[in-house]
């Protein structure tokens, strides 16, 4: 059965739960980063609101941004945060017994989470494969945001504070020995974008603005697509960045390694030869990278440049048809 949004459980109301819970100096590192990965499906709710309340009134819809937010809903949080909140969860319970109840609710509560959001993913499919109406994925999508938003309420009202209090150093040592709460890399807010996720990126980063005057909504869509270019030289340069730097990891790792295989076998002629090998492996692997990462930042460049075509077509529609309306008023 479908849940029901209350008033207590807004968007609104889970901001004003938040905006006294920003990141705290002497928080634990893990709960930190749970808090941040809330702000961040925050942002992603707010952008998907908005494709939703698009296709109501039947105006352009970006479907490829639509796929990637909900494959990534699909992906990120429910395969990494919502297991590492499990985990969290039940330390706590251990701690005090009656934290117990509100800990099942919120674990069943990220079951439904993976429901209602592989519903929503299948409608976004399904439409793109044009077997199944628009109107599917908004009634999957507003209940997926009204379920994420009164769900994350609840954690950082009823769940969070208690675990700050309760968890000692040793609870989180024990717990980070477990591979679950090993760091990950977010292929969408992390340094390094994941090549499935770059119009997702550009579309989160992307400041979003309303109310703009009709007279300077041509002027605006222009600066808009200027500003959407440089974040995506932004993310193309703190991925070379990423690259770089994995790159430069793993080279080191195996020549290390080669150092201490030639020592144990006594022999440290060929070593040289060996690290110089690995190292113009990797090296023509950072080329491959860079060289992918030109033909995506290309590509995305011309989709931006398209999107403002499109958007500017749109606002030149839709100041026509107001005009209209004016002349038979």
């Amino acid at each position: 059965m479908a849940r029901t949004q209350s008033t207590a459980y807004s968007r609104e109301a889970w901001e004003a739960v938040t905006s006294d819970s920003d990141a705290q100096p002497d928080r634990h590192p893990v709960l930190a980063t749970l808090y941040a990965e809330h702000r961040y499906m925050a942002t992603l709710m707010k952008l998907l609101t908005e494709q939703l309340t698009a296709l109501e009134h039947d105006e352009p819809v970006d479907a490829h941004v639509l796929y990637e937010l909900m494959q990534y809903m699909s992906s990120f949080p429910d395969q990494y945060h919502h297991p590492r909140e499990d985990m969290v969860y039940q330390r706590a319970a251990q701690l005090d017994p009656g934290l117990a109840d509100s800990v099942d609710t919120l674990e069943r509560d990220h079951d439904y989470l993976a429901k209602v959001g592989s519903d929503t993913l299948a409608a976004i499919q399904n439409w793109r494969s044009g077997t199944k109406p628009a109107k599917d994925i908004v009634a999957h999508g507003h209940e997926y945001v009204a379920a994420l938003y009164r769900h994350m309420s609840g954690e950082e009202k009823i769940i969070f504070p208690h675990i700050e209090r309760l968890l000692s150093d040793a609870d989180w040592a024990e717990l980070e020995s477990e591979d679950l709460l090993a760091p990950v890399a977010d292929p969408v807010f992390g340094t390094r974008v994941a090549r499935e996720y770059r119009k997702l990126a550009r579309s989160a980063r992307r400041a979003l603005r309303e109310g703009a005057e009709d007279v300077a909504v041509g002027e605006w869509i222009g600066v808009e697509a200027m500003l959407e270019g440089l974040e995506v030289i932004n993310i193309a340069l703190d991925s070379g960045k990423a690259a770089a730097r994995d790159h430069f990891e793993e080279a080191l790792a195996e020549n290390i390694s080669i150092v201490e295989e030639a020592r144990e076998q006594g022999g440290l002629v060929l070593v040289p030869l060996r690290c110089a090998m690995a190292n113009t492996g990797h090296y023509f692997g950072f080329l491959r990278d860079c060289g992918q990462l030109l033909r995506d930042t290309g590509d995305d460049l011309v989709e931006v440049n398209r999107g403002m075509r499109q958007r500017l077509q749109f606002g030149r529609r839709e100041g026509a048809g107001r005009k209209g309306d004016q002349t038979l008023h």
